[in-house]
């Protein structure tokens, strides 16, 4: 509050502020893996570990470099980013000799495993999440690309719900969204 002005805004700082626990565990998995003074050693990570420029900039600093694509990492180490990716992505890093982190945050990989056994086990799958979305494109590969993504109600109505069906979401999607097209699709 300013002093004299009873009117005044007031500016409360949160007590705690900063990534969810996936970003930050890939994020000290990067830096760990970050070369040491005088190593030759290329890492990057495949797309940026997080969407903030200043942090994407302060691992280039620490010897991290950024791969939009596996054709920019020819050599050394590359770390997956806490998204996840499509299981080939990892099969094909492996193959052309790059030593890979998979940083894929471990609630991510719960999903991706849940969307693999919805499908082994015959269920049409839905996730419930933003189409394009590099979690969710994870989540599509490891279902083997038998699902529907679906952010909204509206989205249901396109789609003929012929068997049992399975539900999972990208971890980013609110408690709100997910109920409402559970509640659509019950």
């Amino acid at each position: 509050a300013v002093p004299g002005k009873a009117d005044a805004p007031t500016i409360e700082i949160a007590a705690h502020a900063g990534t969810c626990y996936g970003v930050q565990r890939a994020l000290d998995m990067a830096l760990a893996a970050a070369p040491q003074a005088g190593e030759c050693t290329q890492v990057h990570t495949l797309g940026p570990l997080i969407h903030n420029p200043i942090v994407v900039r302060e691992l280039a600093e620490a010897g991290v470099g950024l791969a939009d694509t596996l054709d920019d990492a020819t050599s050394g180490t590359v770390i997956i980013r806490a998204h996840g990716v499509v299981p080939q992505v990892i099969d094909e890093a492996r193959d052309r000799g790059l030593h890979v982190i998979d940083a894929t945050c471990p609630y991510v990989k719960k999903v991706h495993a849940a969307a693999a056994k919805l499908v082994a086990q015959g269920y049409q799958l839905i996730v419930v999440g933003e189409s394009g979305h590099p979690e969710v494109e994870g989540i599509l590969g490891h279902a083997g690309g038998a699902a529907f993504v679906v952010s909204n109600v509206e989205d249901l109505d396109s789609i003929d719900l012929c068997r049992r069906v399975g539900v999972v979401v990208q971890t980013t999607q609110t408690p709100e969204r997910l109920a409402q097209i559970v509640s659509a699709l019950v």
